[in-house]
């Protein structure tokens, strides 16, 4: 085990030695449930002396649903629960030197008039030494995410921009919908109950740190009838031109959405909850290339459609268990994708989307002390890709990609993600120990790509007197079948020392196939709450973790498919245009092979933040962030000509040697000051400004450095390094006519790195660059982008009944872009490309979407 992963352990280990002898009588515990019995986390609960002028005791549901107090003095109080979307529950209790039965309490759901008064500012979280509650996390509930502009009721998308890109894993983002890691939300927009980024990043829940997780927690069942209905429509009539069109697109959008949930027996233990949505895009990309006859600007269809269906059913045992079953189907299809820029219309290609999958969640309660949480989920994915030109590929660098996509594969799986977490209430302790699998999918890859070759230019004039630089061909057995498992285990202590100190220590096991593994992947972690004193409004935190990456499904299939023996892949340097029968049965063959030193790469991650109490409803958080991604993937030519002209390999029997390896580095560090809740009634919502700075040498499992006997000589700044980051997200309810809510992004840009467009070292990889010039010293282009939402609510107040639900009718909309930024996509950096220092894509221009939205 390293030194770093080793320091963090023993400081794990000895905190958990410390902490085990505290233990306390005076412990007030229990757990939040919804009138269907599943739990609600992040309810505020407030422990309020009944002697005036006292100070209340605060704390939060865990995941769980789960609250405790400590340690607080004899007498009486009241306990205050309230959570989004519910009526808050008062309950007089009185505190004694004997120990009380932990408490179960049920909300009761807040009418649909309540629940349209209720902003994010109404539950906006205060200050506490939660190691949970960090003030630097970005959440936002169902009512304050129907305040915000939302593009085509896209609420990931959105909350991404609160995400880190050098803190994504290989695999990418993780997104956790219920404790579990899932391909997608699992329901439509209108079942999704809270949206979560960075919600206590040091946990051992998760494979990855807070800034590389997005976690969606969805609605419940209900005893009484709920439902929603969507109806969004988009036309390009009220847009404005795209930057690179010569005539505006004819796009449009009708997007249908709704959920409904409610009782499905007289005692309302069973309930059900159904979604639904149907989503027509007519969206068209942007060509803006050049051949050797000149520009070339086309407007080309691109049509999505998108349906889903999910049904849920949702039953309370008699003993206060929690039972849920659901299942989804999903379909999609994509026309001319890849296409925009300097990628002709010739060279997309075309594919869909089936996806099946079964979830499962079961809570029991062994006693008042422990919990057991069981999720899983099955499912089946069936992607079929084909492209739109049967021909070979032409790339010619920085100008134009046109022929065929040479992309025809499919891709299927059958998948088991799960959870099963054990918690053990004890004293000052809240222990939480499980197992997590993330995945285990029987995959099937069937590679038909490059059957007729990919050639590439070094430039128009190379192009013309048809000098390739190089093709890869592929030839052999593309279908293949593997079994990809990934498994972890867990066990964390939270320990609420008192009410101005709390730490969280834990410890991860990871564990994944193909991958040389090494038996020492434990993953030690640590966070604490500190407050000067109970009375404090600030509070000081800190944490440190070790997070390992994993692969993702395609690096394996490389290491199957091209083991000189299946797939067989061919590059020919300084071919004849076409090339010939001759010429490939004269090219040794390339292969995929692991470096015998390979082990999973990880990142350890620390900080610490002060968090201030602004005002009742309002935080401020400024903290530092620091990241060391330590022996990170890459992937390097291991068979790479030694010397000019770069036409010998040191093993003329292979060709190009794709090995990866596990020697890449990253360093990160970041300011991050974030704002969320309520100062005013003018403004509720959060703003995050983040100054950082990412330097690494490797961007992936797939990245080849240019020179791969040199890979320390790509040491620069991170493809997807932003030095300045500003994002606001929020409403403002300043008069009764509307709502307005906004969301404004600024960002400074990414770095381009400059090429020569060939492949000047017969790597067989088209990433060289100007002799003396270093990677990613081109700046490229910032983001500035504001999006508005404009919304009334029209009730319908039945008068025969007062104390029903309030049929709700909201009308709002949005504009995307409202300033008509040309926010330009990034520059071309090939120096032999007519478009070299500018750019060929831009973002969309400004937009505008009417939406239409019913509650009952």
């Amino acid at each position: 085990m390293s030194e770093p992963k080793l320091s963090i352990l023993l400081l794990v280990c000895s905190i958990i030695a410390a902490s085990t002898a505290a233990q306390s009588s005076s412990v007030i515990s229990g757990t939040v449930q919804d009138p269907s019995g599943a739990v609600i986390p992040n309810a505020t609960i407030l422990l309020q002396p009944a002697a005036p002028n006292s100070s209340p005791y605060r704390a939060a549901s865990d995941s769980n649903g789960t609250f405790r107090f400590e340690n607080a003095p004899p007498g009486p109080y009241n306990l205050v629960i309230s959570a989004s979307g519910f009526k808050d529950a008062t309950i007089p209790l009185a505190v004694t030197a004997k120990r009380p039965t932990p408490l179960r309490i049920t909300l009761a759901l807040a009418s649909q008039s309540e629940s349209v008064a209720v902003r994010a500012s109404d539950t906006a979280p205060q200050i506490s030494t939660e190691t949970s509650e960090n003030q630097s996390a970005n959440s936002f509930e169902r009512n304050a995410l129907d305040r915000v502009p939302v593009f085509d009721q896209d609420y990931i998308t959105t909350l991404s921009r609160f995400l880190d890109d050098n803190a994504t894993s290989t695999n990418g983002v993780s997104l956790v919908v219920n404790g579990i890691e899932a391909n997608g939300p699992g329901v439509t927009p209108s079942a999704i109950q809270e949206v979560r980024i960075n919600q206590n990043p040091y946990t051992v829940f998760f494979a990855n740190p807070g800034r590389a997780r997005l976690e969606i927690t969805t609605k419940p069942g209900t005893p009484d009838f709920h439902g929603t209905v969507n109806f969004l429509y988009r036309n390009a009539v009220f847009d404005a031109a795209n930057a690179f069109a010569i005539q505006k697109p004819r796009e449009s959008r009708q997007y249908y959405e709704g959920s409904l949930s409610g009782p499905l027996s007289r005692d309302k233990k069973t309930t059900f909850l159904l979604s639904l949505d149907r989503d027509l895009d007519s969206v068209q990309t942007i060509v803006d290339a050049a051949n050797q006859f000149g520009p070339i600007h086309e407007n080309v269809p691109a049509p999505i459609h998108h349906s889903f269906a999910e049904g849920r059913v949702f039953h309370q045992l008699a003993n206060g268990d929690l039972f849920w079953i659901g299942s989804s189907y999903e379909n999609s299809s994509y026309k001319n994708q890849n296409v925009g820029g300097n990628v002709l219309p010739e060279a997309g290609y075309n594919s869909v989307t089936v996806e099946n999958e079964i979830n499962v969640s079961y809570r029991h309660t062994f006693s008042t002390n422990w919990i057991n949480q069981l999720r899983f989920l099955v499912g089946e994915n069936n992607q079929p890709r084909t492209s739109v030109t049967e021909a070979p590929q032409i790339i010619v660098s920085g100008a134009f990609t046109g022929g065929g996509a040479q992309a025809d594969s499919r891709r299927t799986e059958y998948h088991f993600d799960g959870t099963d977490i054990v918690t053990w209430i004890h004293g000052k302790h809240l222990f939480n120990f499980g197992i997590d699998v993330p995945d285990i999918s029987r995959r099937g890859a069937d590679d038909f790509s490059n059957q007729l070759g990919s050639y590439t230019f070094a430039s128009l004039a190379a192009f013309q007197a048809k000098a390739a630089s190089t093709i890869t061909i592929q030839q052999g057995n593309g279908h293949l079948v593997f079994l990809e498992k990934t498994l972890a285990g867990f066990i964390e202590d939270s320990i609420r020392v008192n009410r101005k100190f709390s730490v969280t220590v834990g410890l991860r096991y990871y564990w994944q196939n193909y991958f040389h593994d090494d038996p020492n992947n434990f993953a030690p972690r640590f966070s604490l709450a500190y407050a000067p004193s109970t009375k404090s409004k600030t509070v000081f935190r800190g944490g440190a973790g070790v997070f390992y990456d994993r692969t993702g499904p395609r690096p394996i299939a490389d290491l199957l498919h091209f083991n000189g023996i299946n797939l067989l892949r061919f590059i020919v340097t300084d071919p004849t245009f076409p090339v010939t029968p001759a010429e490939i049965a004269a090219t040794p063959t390339s292969i995929v092979t692991l470096d015998p030193r390979l082990h999973i790469p990880y990142r350890l991650q620390y900080g610490f933040a002060i968090e201030r109490q602004v005002t009742a409803k309002s935080t401020f958080s400024a903290g530092y962030v620091g990241s060391r991604g330590i022996s990170l993937f890459r992937s390097i030519d291991a068979n790479a000509p030694l010397l000019p002209p770069f036409t010998d390999r040191p093993d003329p029997a292979l060709g190009q040697n794709r090995q990866m390896q596990s020697d890449g580095y990253q360093k990160s560090n970041a300011l991050e000051l974030t704002f969320r809740g309520q100062p005013s009634k003018y403004f509720s919502g959060q703003v995050q400004y983040t100054l950082s700075k990412t330097y690494n040498n490797t961007q992936g499992i797939t990245y080849f450095p240019a020179n791969s006997y040199d890979p320390a000589a790509d040491w620069a700044r991170s493809d997807n390094d932003r030095r300045h980051k500003f994002d606001l997200l929020g409403s403002s309810h300043f008069t009764d006519l509307f709502i307005l809510g906004a969301a404004l992004s600024l960002y400074s840009g990414k770095p381009v790195n400059v090429t020569t467009g060939a492949d000047d070292n017969g790597d067989g990889v088209v990433n060289d660059r100007p002799l003396g010039r270093a990677r990613n010293t081109l700046h490229g282009p910032g983001l500035i982008n504001l999006d508005l939402n404009v919304s009334h609510d029209f009730t319908f107040k039945p008068k025969s009944d007062k104390q029903k639900d309030v049929p709700t009718l909201t009308v709002s909309i949005d504009s995307f872009n409202i300033l008509n930024h040309p926010n330009y996509v990034t520059f071309v950096g090939v120096v032999t490309s007519p478009f070299f220092g500018q750019p060929v894509a831009a973002n969309p221009p400004r937009r505008t979407q009417l939406n239409l939205e019913f509650k009952f």
